[in-house]
């Protein structure tokens, strides 16, 4: 917002030069982004915080200056006007929905003569960044620039009954406002309308068929209230945003419009040559007591880290309009129209800190908080987002809402058709989702396309599967996974590798963890995956709990993918029914380990999971480890024959292991892979 130096100057007597007022200004909260000149003026361009409705005037930045620098307020120019009731021959004024509009105040200014603004005015709106228009429509904005309270000027004569009414639209009204935009009205948008029509949508825009013409003698001032909720509701649908939408959507002072009044009324007498009538009507139906709350500086010395003495926090107080009454310990406050922000007693005490300097935090370690020896259980959503990102994903976080049949392919064992959006923002996003891949599908592609080489992205959420006519959709809890790009080579020597379906495999093991899934993966037939490249997890009564496995290569080119993509799906309530056993910890052992490979030829009659849960199952000299180290196929194997090492590691933890007992342990391991249709010996390494 830009704000007028020399205009300030007119309403707080500040000697201070801009650099002094924009560090007192920012210091406040109201920062000063930048400070240039416009003629023979200074502007400041401020960021008015979302909560500070009462900063978006010059008379609300000059309140924060006269706090900073001890000032006192120029009173608001004009001569309070008249309450009373207007004659309903001259105009008759009314509320219907006074949920929408909580006050309205209605002027008469007769004998204006409109034209040209003078030169210093249209000065001041040029560096406030408004172009002049004529002398009556720039008094209206030098009113909302001063006061931060819009206003709107009807040509009376226009109106007709003549009557004001403030209601919601009806259905079929249309409007056409100043911008000459026919608009339809919604029976939620809130009007002023005349005897027939609307006339302005209410805190938006006025209508072009009353605005202010070179032929306009009389002139009625609006400065209303309204309900905040009404205005941005009426300016969003109809993407409509001005100066006065801005101001009420944030919330405006419900005892500002009665100064406007006056200001209005003096600045069309003063540069229009009208005549102000008396009296003004004023609708107030619920007319609020002033606010009152307490703070104690205990609770100020918690929040602000330091404790401020009685007198300094009743003086910062009082800086700031708040008319303090010091008690033992605490202090009341009557809150002022304009500071609608001030709602709790947190707020009270950032008004000590602003105005005391934040530079008094002192600069000290928060206290350290004790926790139990034994923590409890994670539960399983948040240990899965620990481990993920322990693994090195990153957590993505998607839309709940996909196309029709986008996830048909990721859902196993026939799920009926997804659960429809009554009111849904796009056919994109019309239905609820059953699965979390295809949104991490969508997200790996477009980071490989942005030439991420490596992606590593994991969701944990809901999915919403329907139980049947009639039935609750069913939510269940899920993680899902795309991986893409190079795996963690064993070893710094090591080539690097894509990452394939096994690793892809190996991630869902560590995740699902013992318990009630059963330990070998099934080949998966869903039809996102590449065609026998999937696995699948299922409970021992059959039930999928798991799958992962290469994005089918036509959704890929689909996608536009330029890598292979792998994707995976984790069902957590149902491993949360079984709960893991808990975790045996032995300590690291001190003595070395012996090491044997076992070069194994497999065909398609075995498994490698038979393979080591035969071998496994022998008795061992010492704890016992077996993974696979390598995997190798063609020539000179036979078509279907499979390579691949088997490495056996013995942990001793009593005493070293002999060559004998290591050796013996070897011939049993050969003599059961013997006896293992579709395995055989191919070399032995020692």
């Amino acid at each position: 917002m830009l704000i007028s130096l020399a205009w300030l100057k007119e309403i707080v007597a500040v000697d201070r030069g801009a650099a002094d007022i924009a560090r007192a200004l920012t210091a406040r909260g109201l920062t000063v982004d930048a400070v240039t000149r416009s003629g023979d003026d200074t502007v400041f361009d401020i960021d008015v915080p979302a909560n500070r409705p009462d900063a978006l005037g010059h008379r609300g930045v000059a309140r924060e200056i006269a706090a900073a620098f001890s000032l006192t307020l120029a009173p608001v120019a004009g001569v309070p006007p008249v309450r009373g009731t207007l004659d309903p021959k001259r105009l008759r004024v009314a509320i219907e929905d006074p949920d929408l509009c909580g006050r309205y105040t209605a002027g008469l200014v007769a004998g204006v003569a409109v034209g040209p603004s003078p030169d210093p005015v249209v000065r001041r709106l040029e560096a406030c960044g408004l172009r002049s228009i004529n002398n009556v429509v720039d008094i209206s904005n030098l009113v909302l620039l001063e006061l931060g309270q819009p206003v709107h000027f009807f040509d009376l004569d226009t109106l007709e009954g003549p009557a004001i009414v403030v209601r919601r639209a009806r259905a079929g009204e249309t409007i056409t406002t100043l911008d000459g935009v026919a608009r339809a009205l919604g029976p939620d948008y809130l009007v002023i309308a005349d005897a027939r029509r609307p006339v302005a949508l209410a805190g938006v825009m006025g209508g072009a068929d009353t605005e202010i013409r070179d032929r306009t003698r009389r002139v009625l001032i609006e400065a209303a209230w309204f309900s905040p909720a009404a205005v941005r509701r009426t300016s969003r649908d109809l993407g409509l945003v001005t100066d006065a939408s801005q101001r009420f959507s944030r919330g405006c002072d419900p005892e500002a419009p009665w100064t406007a009044q006056a200001l209005s009324a003096h600045l069309l007498a003063r540069l229009a040559s009208g005549t102000p009538e008396s009296p003004v009507a004023d609708l107030y139906p619920g007319a609020p007591a002033p606010a009152r709350l307490t703070v104690s500086l205990r609770r100020a010395e918690t929040l602000l880290g330091f404790r401020p003495s009685q007198e300094e926090a009743v003086a910062a107080l009082a800086a700031v309009g708040l008319a303090p009454e010091p008690r033992d310990g605490t202090i009341a406050v009557t809150v002022p129209s304009w500071r609608v922000d001030l709602t709790r007693e947190a707020d009270l005490v950032e008004e000590i800190g602003r105005h005391l300097g934040y530079d008094r935090v002192p600069a000290r370690r928060p206290p350290t908080a004790s926790f139990e020896a034994v923590s409890p259980a994670l539960p399983i959503e948040e240990r899965s987002r620990d481990r993920l990102a322990a693994l090195g994903f990153h957590e993505a976080v998607s839309y709940a809402m996909i196309a029709p049949g986008e996830d048909a392919p990721f859902v196993p064992g026939g799920t009926l058709a997804p659960l429809a959006l009554a009111n849904p923002i796009s056919e994109a996003m019309s239905v609820l989702r059953r699965s979390l891949a295809p949104a991490l599908a969508r997200a790996a592609a477009s980071n490989l396309r942005y030439g991420t080489a490596d992606v590593r992205l994991f969701e944990v959420g809901r999915v919403f599967r329907p139980r049947g006519i009639g039935g609750a959709p069913e939510e269940r809890l899920m993680a899902g996974f795309a991986w893409a790009g190079s795996a963690q080579p064993p070893h710094w020597s090591a080539p690097a590798r894509a990452v394939d379906a096994y690793d892809a495999a190996g991630l869902v093991c560590d995740l699902l963890g013992p318990g009630p899934v059963l330990p070998d993966p099934e080949r998966c037939a869903l039809p996102a995956l590449a065609p026998g490249r999937g696995f699948e997890w299922r409970l021992s009564d059959g039930t999928t709990v798991a799958w992962c496995g290469p994005l089918h290569p036509e959704a890929a080119e689909r996608l536009d993918a330029p890598a292979e993509i792998l994707l995976g799906e984790i069902d957590l309530d149902a491993i949360a029914k079984h709960p893991l056993p808990a975790k045996r910890y032995a300590a690291i052992a001190r003595l070395p380990a012996v090491t044997r490979d076992l070069s194994i030829v497999l065909t398609g009659e075995a498994a490698a999971g038979e393979v080591v849960r035969r071998l496994a199952a022998l008795e061992a000299p010492a704890p016992a480890c077996f993974s696979w180290i390598d995997r190798f196929s063609g020539a000179p194997l036979r078509p279907g024959e499979i390579a691949m090492t088997l490495r056996v590691i013995l942990q001793p933890r009593e005493r070293t292991l002999t060559d004998d007992e290591a050796e013996r342990y070897r011939e049993r391991l050969i003599a059961a892979l013997e006896q293992t249709g579709g395995a055989r010996l191919r070399r032995i390494d020692r």
